[in-house]
């Protein structure tokens, strides 16, 4: 794989910079280049990681991209948090097919796009279509919804309450580190053209499961509480979230309410080779963030 020229599409947030973390260390030859917004970012990931390569690219300009594929031969793309998701999609698929180097194009998504029932299925499932059309080697990663989104819920843990929205419903959170490790064996290893992995956490809980392993990490007593729609969503709006995001949101919630996403899939592992980190596992790691 040492000729490969590996593109990553979003690698100053979250999920982009756990790929690296791990491709890094599996495939430290490999060239890595990283597409970012802005130098300030770009400078970062550089610190973080010094021999990766870094770009900047604006995907509401598809000129930018082309010196960005010079030589690419996989593509990970993972759209940004912006109203805009399908465009920017479409800007970098068209990039990759017009560079012509490019042999594979991993697309991150979420679990549950096929169906199309809520906005972010919608702007993720535009994006999958596009690839399949493209005449690309393409390959979609679909998650839920992260165990680290929770550090968004602490100052409520701390407070005694996980004050979160899905009644009695349930659904398997799924930790970042361990997507960007299955992103980077599906970016290092043959065999995923034209597969859809439907990626969940290990285990099925409720609201109320969650607020116990919170509970008996943390040793002090976390209630579980589900919050009305409009508190949720005047929550959401007060901490910054744009009104389509934190709408889009609660369509998300509701999904998880009704357990129209409780399922656990086997991909997650298969892809890892090794069992899945849980949220008991996720909060004693990060303890000190919820306390």
């Amino acid at each position: 794989m040492n000729n490969q020229t590996i593109l990553i599409i979003g690698a100053a947030g979250n999920n982009g910079m756990a790929t690296i973390e791990s491709l890094v260390s599996k495939q430290p030859k490999d060239t890595i280049v990283a597409a970012v917004r802005s130098t300030d970012k770009a400078t970062l990931l550089k610190k973080k990681f010094p021999s990766i390569k870094t770009v900047i690219i604006d995907l509401d300009k598809p000129e930018t991209l082309t010196a960005a594929y010079e030589g690419v031969t996989k593509v990970f793309m993972i759209p940004g948090n912006v109203e805009e998701r399908e465009q920017h999609a479409k800007n970098a698929i068209d990039a990759a097919v017009q560079a012509g180097t490019v042999k594979q194009f991993l697309f991150y998504s979420v679990v549950g796009a096929e169906y199309e029932a809520i906005l972010f299925a919608q702007q993720f499932r535009a994006g999958e279509k596009y690839l399949e059309q493209s005449g690309l080697n393409w390959t979609h990663l679909r998650t839920i919804f992260f165990q680290d989104n929770f550090f968004g819920w602490a100052d409520g843990v701390k407070q005694g309450g996980l004050y979160f929205g899905i009644r009695e419903g349930s659904f398997a959170p799924l930790n970042v580190a361990d997507i960007g490790e299955m992103a980077a064996n599906i970016l290092t290893t043959s065999g995923h053209e034209h597969k859809a992995y439907n990626i969940t956490g290990s285990e099925l809980l409720s609201g109320e499961e969650m607020a116990k392993v919170f509970t008996d990490v943390t040793g002090k007593t976390v209630a579980y509480i589900s919050p009305t729609k409009q508190q949720t969503l005047d929550s959401l709006l007060s901490t910054g979230w744009p009104q389509w995001q934190a709408e889009g949101m609660l369509e998300l919630f509701e999904v998880f309410a009704t357990n129209q996403a409780a399922v656990v899939s086997p991909d997650g592992e298969q892809l890892l080779g090794r069992p899945l980190t849980t949220l008991k596992d996720f909060i004693a790691s990060n303890k000190a963030a919820f306390v």
